[in-house]
């Protein structure tokens, strides 16, 4: 995939391995916002009043978020997701030309681990971080990998394959 294609989003319901809840103070603004970002509105649940109680959002299979309504605590949520060949700097900035009162766009930055990312934080002050492999560093960070970091895990190749 280049690095500016964007994959077809999977509307799949599944069983999900792993997701994160946003609290939100107004679920239709949050809803707009992470639209912008590059999630769809895959379901919503209604309330006993008929609004929103969940709203099910996804960028690609296995990146899901849940918004619900309630009393947002600034900096109480990160979740990071794969960028998935997006565009960071494009998608940064058109957000920052769009972005709402509150909104919080930074980057893209370079990492020491090897990635690029883009730090979005949302009026209410969850945060999602896009993060992307610096394709061109991948043999020198599979290296560096290798020599600096300790734990009991494995550095595949390009193609997925363990030396």
């Amino acid at each position: 995939m280049s690095e500016h294609t964007v994959p077809t989003i999977d509307r799949t319901i599944y069983p999900m391995p792993m997701f994160a809840t946003l609290q939100v103070a107004d679920v239709a603004a949050a809803e707009a916002f992470y639209q912008a970002v590059g999630f769809v509105s895959l379901a919503a649940i209604p309330g006993p009043d008929g609004s929103p109680a969940v709203v099910h959002l996804r960028r690609e299979r296995y990146q899901d978020l849940l918004i619900t309504p309630g009393e947002p605590r600034s900096g109480s949520t990160t979740v990071s997701f794969n960028a998935a060949g997006q565009d960071l700097g494009a998608l940064a900035d058109a957000l920052r030309s769009a972005a709402p009162e509150g909104a919080h766009v930074e980057g893209p930055a370079d990492t020491p681990w090897f990635t690029s990312d883009l730090t979005i934080d949302d009026p209410d002050g969850n945060r999602v971080i896009l993060t992307a492999p610096r394709e061109a560093e991948m043999g020198h960070a599979r290296e560096w990998a290798r020599e600096n970091i300790e734990g009991d895990f494995v550095v595949e190749d390009r193609r997925g394959e363990r030396p």
